[in-house]
């Protein structure tokens, strides 16, 4: 294995570097130091899933280093598995100031920080960085040039700086992790300042006023407000330092949420929406103070609070429970940690997947949890800010922090990738309305009033409330779709039961699945005031519980579990179907992006959540070829690598699914454009060797859809199997026995079965049917077989004297009767019932058909010789 190292008492350039020299070479391990600084310690409790880095002990016991990076350091602690000659490669942005041995080689040039010379090497390649990625590189080159300050700063900082900056580096959160030194009379009054702090929440931000008085003028009062910024991390500061008769106003804000500008405006000052001062005239802090805070409700907006962020049926464990027993458990669901609860349901610490892993390796499956977990009631309130969760996130250096309610009982659960996800992610009202806007304009009127019935059952029942799947989609797309899916986020079941207490209805369920349907009858629409629009309203509403899958084995159906909205989202196929609408708690409108769906709905991409998506479920194929087909998307590449590599999966699925799909990919507007698509990633090979969409089947298909529009025939239009026919163009030109094994596997019913061995038939019999047939003999040919085999031959003709002699039949031929029948033959002739009638009247109906009579006269007469043939030749 290769590693990348760095220096102890790690700073940001230093984790920088190690993070940049690893999206050079992702091959390599970038390993952290034992000992970080403080400032990059809180980063990485908040930060850390989004990058990879691994400490030492995480490191394979016994693996052999291969070769090592060293970065922003001539000097390293080596790990276990290197040797005296692992050959090691230095960068630095340092003058040379060793010897090297054979083995070592260094590259560095005098810039103001090393991971400038890293991220030149990632703009040549034209590496895309995430804007996490980029804010970590920028913080690295920030903190050893003094944001660009300092004079060992060159030309290329700045352009690296510049550069990350278009990749979406944020500043706000590089001025929160770097540190500021204060003069000592700066640093007596931060010290005043300090003793008089104190803070205030306004519409969820937590905002700081800090007041104090000098003697004489203080240089920079801004830097005093960085730092007491940077020390209690609110939404926004307000230092007021009393300098005689007038008042220094300091205003510093961390979002958009509040526009400090306008409070420093108030006083005769100005500046902008995060920076602003006022020297205040005449004036007492007291008296300023406090019209500071009247002022304060008016220029914040509310804050994006936890509640928006946290996760519901959240799975917990107890503190005498079994290591053992919750390692079976993380392995199974892919948890990386659970809160732990008293027996009322209390947090009382948080044991981790980190943790769990170490006790098994040191054979403490037996202990008790309480043995391995980290101890405390580390938690967050529903209403609280995400700038309260984040300081708890940063001191604990827990990545889920649980949320409690009023009596501190287990609600929920935030995590740090939630954190993430809302990383840079302004609360947007207007998108919230325009969200709005499309349901109404999707749904009717009456069912949009009883979402928001639903939804505020659901707020006072304190339950999450999503609009999910393909309907947020098209939603997003503007796509028309009717088809509401409704996962709630407790019990779907009690949920349901409370809207039956209040207007009524019955209720059905299935407890196993956590599924639930609200039967809407003539006293709910009464008395939700819909009766005057009781077509416009569905007349049931389904509900499932948020519920999370896992697979025991390959293409096995999934075991399913009551789990929360963001884990229901995960267990769909593509990433453009785990996108959610919120409708509660709080207003509608929210859409929930956990895994990137809104971006891929952008780029026009159908991809998998993980690579064992194809694994766990091979029918996904055949629906991400659906879905690429019906929107215009392109399946992702890398999925499309999965696909190619679990092919042979199909083997193992049932059939009834993989003909489920068919069945609803021949359903699309565009079959046939989705059927070669199918082949073209050998997806219809992999079900029977033999089929293939050559010009052939193209031409029956367009005929198939001509025929569904204009009816050649008049019967045609109460004909209800066109997808089968469709689907027997695949398969008709295959050997019976094939056929029949292919139908089997498929698991056609017999009578379906029977109709592709009807059309498969035609098709043989196609050449017979080819100019001036007489009638009788395709009556003969195709009176056998149902209407599918007609249909299919009929698309399949080479010709149009073929398909001129199957209308026929269909519109006239195939009604052809004898005038005479079996009673009047005996009238007639006095011959006994016997096979001798069937003889008979077949051939006065083939007569009939080929002309050779066309009265009744003709018709009684050709009988009597037939009859008298017959008896001659008995």
């Amino acid at each position: 294995m290769k590693l990348i190292l760095t220096h102890d008492n790690a700073d940001f350039d230093a984790l920088a570097s190690l993070f940049a020299a690893w999206k050079l070479d992702p091959a390599a391990i970038p390993v952290l130091p034992r000992r970080v600084n403080r400032n990059v310690e809180q980063f990485l409790n908040l930060y850390n899933t989004a990058f990879p880095f691994r400490l030492p002990d995480d490191l394979k016991r016994g693996g052999q280093v291969d070769g090592v990076t060293v970065v922003d350091t001539q000097s390293f602690t080596t790990v276990r598995g290197m040797r005296p000659d692992t050959p090691i490669h230095f960068i630095d942005h340092h003058p040379l100031d060793r010897d090297l041995s054979a083995e070592q080689t260094f590259s560095g040039e005098p810039v103001g920080a090393a991971t400038t010379l890293l991220v030149e090497e990632i703009h040549r390649r034209h590496i895309t960085l995430e804007p996490l990625e980029a804010t970590l590189l920028i913080l690295g080159i920030y903190e050893d040039t003094g944001s660009l300050s300092y004079g060992t700063t060159t030309a290329r900082d700045m352009r690296c700086a510049a550069w990350l900056m278009e990749c979406g580096a944020d500043l706000d959160v590089v001025r929160e992790f770097l540190q500021h030194r204060l003069l000592p009379d700066q640093r007596a009054l931060y010290e005043r300042l300090l003793e008089a702090t104190e803070t205030h929440t306004v519409n969820g931000h937590p905002v700081l006023l800090a007041t104090a008085s000098a003697n004489e003028p203080v240089d920079e009062i801004a830097t005093l407000a960085h730092k007491l910024r940077e020390l209690y991390e609110p939404s926004a500061v307000f230092v007021l330092v009393q300098l005689g008769s007038d008042i220094q106003l300091v205003a510093r804000g961390t979002t958009d949420s509040i526009d400090v500008s306008q409070v420093a405006r108030r006083f005769g000052g100005g500046g902008h929406g995060r920076a602003a001062a006022a020297l205040i005239r005449d004036r007492q802090v007291p008296v300023v103070r406090q019209q500071i805070l009247d002022m304060l409700p008016s220029v914040t907006s509310a804050s994006v609070r936890v509640q928006a962020l946290m996760s519901v049926g959240v799975e917990t464990v107890r503190a005498d429970d079994r290591v053992r027993t919750v390692y079976e458990r993380m392995t199974r669901t892919g948890h990386e940690g659970y809160p732990v609860v008293d027996a009322d349901n209390r947090p009382v610490g948080l044991v981790t997947r980190r943790a769990v892993d170490r006790a098994m390796h040191h054979g403490l499956g037996p202990s008790p949890v309480r043995q391995v977990m980290d101890t405390g009631a580390v938690t967050v309130r529903p209403s609280d800010s995400i700038d309260i969760l984040q300081q708890r996130m940063m001191r604990s250096g827990w990545g889920q922090i649980p949320v409690i309610d009023a009596d501190g009982r287990l609600l929920g659960i935030v995590t740090r990738t939630d954190l993430i996800k809302q990383w840079g992610q302004a609360e947007d009202e207007t998108r919230r309305e325009a969200i709005v806007t499309r349901l109404r304009r999707t749904l009717a009127p009456a069912t949009w009033r009883l979402l928001e019935t639903i939804a505020q059952q659901a707020q006072a029942q304190q339950v999450g409330l999503y609009l999910v799947g393909g309907f947020v989609r098209d939603v997003l797309l503007d796509i028309p779709n009717k088809d509401i899916d409704l996962v709630v986020e407790g019990e779907a079941l009690t949920l349901v039961k409370g809207l039956q207490a209040l207007y009524g209805g019955d209720v059905r369920s299935h407890a196993q699945f956590g599924t639930a349907k609200w039967l809407l009858d003539a006293e709910v629409l009464r008395t939700l005031k819909l009766d005057a629009e009781p077509g416009a309203v569905p007349r049931a509403i389904d509900f499932v519980s948020a519920r999370r899958e896992f697979y025991e084995e390959p293409t096995a159906l999934p075991t399913v579990q009551r789990s929360s909205i963001k884990l229901d989202l995960y267990r769909r196929d593509f990433t453009i179907n785990t996108l959610a609408i919120r409708l509660a708690p709080g207003p509608p409108g929210d859409v929930l992006d956990f895994y990137g769906g809104q971006q891929d709905l952008k780029d026009g991409v159908v991809r998998v959540l993980h690579s064992l998506s194809f694994v766990d479920d091979p029918t996904r194929m055949l629906r991400a070829v659906r879905l690429e087909q019906r929107l215009g998307f392109r399946i992702e590449e890398r999925t499309e690598e999965l696909i190619q590599s679990a092919l042979s999966l199909l083997d193992r699925v049932s059939g009834d699914r993989i003909r489920h799909e068919f069945a609803a990919m021949l359903a699309e507007t565009e079959p046939l454009r989705a059927l070669s698509r199918l082949e073209r990633l050998g997806i219809l090979q992999q079900i029977h060797p033999d089929l293939r969409i050559d010009d052939w089947v193209r031409g029956a298909f367009y005929a198939i859809r001509y025929a569904r529009e204009n009816h050649p025939w008049p019967s045609l239009a109460e004909f209800d199997n066109w997808m089968l026919s469709t689907f027997a163009l695949l398969t008709s030109r295959l050997p019976a026995d094939e056929l029949e094994r292919l139908g089997r596997r498929l698991q056609f019913s017999r009578v379906y079965l029977n109709h592709l061995q009807d059309a498969r038939a035609v098709i043989g019999q196609l050449p017979r049917l080819d100019g001036p047939v007489p009638a009788s003999e395709v009556v003969a040919i195709l009176e056998p077989v149902s209407e599918v085999g007609w249909l299919v031959g009929w698309a399949a003709a080479p010709g149009a004297e073929v398909r001129a002699n199957i209308e026929r039949f269909a519109r006239q031929w195939r009604f052809v009767r004898p005038a005479i029948d079996g009673r009047a033959l005996a009238a007639i002739t006095g011959l006994k019932p016997g096979p001798l009638y069937g003889r008979l009247l077949g051939e006065l109906r083939r007569a009939w058909l080929d002309g050779i009579i066309a009265t009744p006269e003709q018709e009684r007469a050709l009988l009597e010789r037939l009859v008298a043939e017959s008896a001659s030749d008995l």
